[in-house]
């Protein structure tokens, strides 16, 4: 699910509220409702605990053999570990045994970075030690040097059991 100018309609159709703070902050965020809020001005702070299940992608522009961007997990909260069973900082999600979804989670995150949009989604997930639960993932843009160029992906990855 993409976001766009009915963010209300986006709001409402995430399943999960404890990503809502999350999405709240990077509406709030955004200068002109339009382009991806700077980096600069995200403070950790204003999430709190919610910290534990954030990823931090950097997109390399680029580096993809056609061209496009490859995305490099930065930062990853302890939650996000846990439920993944393993640390994936510093490697690309395109990378062996990074995301089993990986080609449909990159097209996303290059919808994104074309549009500057965000990208909700739900599903089935399995735990590392093989029990199944749900999966909320909320992804939103956040630009760096060049205004309106998204550089960073921001995720909240949550999961029930």
């Amino acid at each position: 699910m993409a976001g766009g100018a009915d963010n209300n309609g986006f709001r409402a159709a995430i399943g999960h509220p404890g990503l809502l703070p999350l999405y709240d902050y990077w509406c709030e965020l955004q200068q002109d409702g339009a382009s991806p809020p700077p980096r600069d001005a995200f403070d950790p702070r204003r999430l709190g605990r919610a910290l534990a299940w954030l990823i931090v992608n950097d997109v390399v522009h680029g580096a993809a053999p056609d061209g496009g961007p490859r995305f490099r997990i930065r930062l990853e909260g302890d939650d996000v570990v846990q439920a993944r069973g393993y640390g994936a900082k510093g490697r690309f999600i395109d990378e062996p045994g990074v995301l089993l979804l990986h080609n449909e989670v990159a097209a996303q995150y290059r919808r994104i970075v074309e549009t500057g949009q965000p990208w909700y989604s739900e599903g089935g997930f399995r735990h590392a030690e093989g029990r199944y639960g749900q999966l909320y993932r909320l992804a939103v843009p956040f630009a760096g040097a060049l205004p309106g160029r998204v550089d960073f992906i921001f995720v909240g990855f949550l999961h029930t059991i």
